[in-house]
């Protein structure tokens, strides 16, 4: 079997180091650390992954570049983990691990009877797009409201704010609970922000303050490979498009004259290459489609330009 060599992303797993890869599209993990880090005999779960009928349809040997050479690495695919750990034997594994491996092969259980009884299986811990609008809504309100008071309406900022709160990295991850939590969190807010205008705190003693500069920073974070359509289109892409952020920003500086500072738009750049991408492979409307995401292109150009043209005459004051 040819093995494929790429830069791993590092996650923690139960404090062990456990590389994984995104190779045209598709999430794999590495096995072994997995093995190592619950205790399992990796010989024995080599043979068995080997063994499986559907198991071994998915391994793929990646190469990993390191200080002593190369290292090979047996992968799964991610979705091909939850059915792995579904058949360990649980008398293998480390004790502190073994009670909740029964717990989630038990969930397992009733998540198969679900889908093949009921048709379908429901996950109770996330949260739909519905069940999050107040919070949306909520978000949205805080952010005006700082607006009000010469800081520029920052949604992204926004939902980093409660997502650092939540300790979670993306509200969709959220469950009810959390959810709860941030909303109780954002309101606060919404009142704290509502004090300070009824009372006064944000006019100076001559005229209100010039509005804060706006600035477009985008650094890169995700490949155009890595961007998933739920992340591109739809409700959830309000919670993870640097472009629709973009556009608010933009929209925020039209309306109160603030003064717009252009940083780095590389994820910008790799989220319109993402949308290209799908727009092709789905071949829905492609010509019209990529028409406009080649004006957006355009437009995010011009607007760098233009704005460093801008920067370069106050400068030079």
């Amino acid at each position: 079997m040819t093995a494929i060599t790429a830069s791993p992303v590092t996650v923690d797993f139960h404090g062990t180091a456990i590389p994984t890869f995104n190779v045209e599209g598709i999430v794999r993990v590495a096995m072994k650390p997995i093995c190592d880090g619950i205790g399992l005999q990796w010989q024995a779960q080599f043979n068995r992954i080997k063994r499986h009928p559907v198991l071994s349809k998915g391994v793929s040997m990646m190469d990993i570049p390191s200080k002593g050479g190369i290292q090979k690495y047996l992968t799964l695919p991610l979705n091909k983990l939850n059915g792995w750990l579904f058949g360990i034997d649980t008398n293998r594994v480390k004790p502190e691990i073994r009670k909740l491996l029964v717990a989630y092969q038990a969930e397992c259980f009733d998540v198969l009877a679900d889908y093949w009884q009921k048709g379908e299986a429901v996950n109770p811990r996330a949260t739909t797009i519905a069940e999050r609008r107040p919070l949306n809504r909520a978000v949205r309100t805080l952010a005006n409201l700082r607006s009000v008071r010469g800081q520029s309406a920052d949604y992204a900022g926004m939902w980093k704010l409660v997502n650092g709160y939540l300790g979670i990295e993306h509200i969709d991850e959220a469950t009810q609970k959390q959810v709860e939590h941030a909303m109780a969190f954002v309101q606060e807010g919404i009142e704290r922000e509502t004090s300070r205008i009824v009372e006064g705190e944000w006019l100076g003693r001559d005229a209100a303050p010039a509005p804060a500069a706006i600035t477009l920073d985008y650094p890169l974070t995700r490949q155009w490979n890595e961007w998933q359509e739920h992340q591109l289109i739809g409700g959830d892409a309000m919670y993870h498009s640097d472009l629709r952020r973009l556009v608010q920003q933009l929209l925020e500086a039209s309306r109160t004259g603030a003064m717009v500072q252009v940083g780095r738009v590389d994820n910008i750049q790799s989220e319109l290459k993402a949308l290209a991408n799908l727009c092709e492979v789905q071949g829905i409307q492609k010509r019209a489609a990529q028409s406009r995401l080649a004006r957006v292109e355009n437009f995010v150009g011009a607007l760098a330009k233009t704005t460093q043209c801008m920067q370069s005459a106050v400068s030079g004051r």
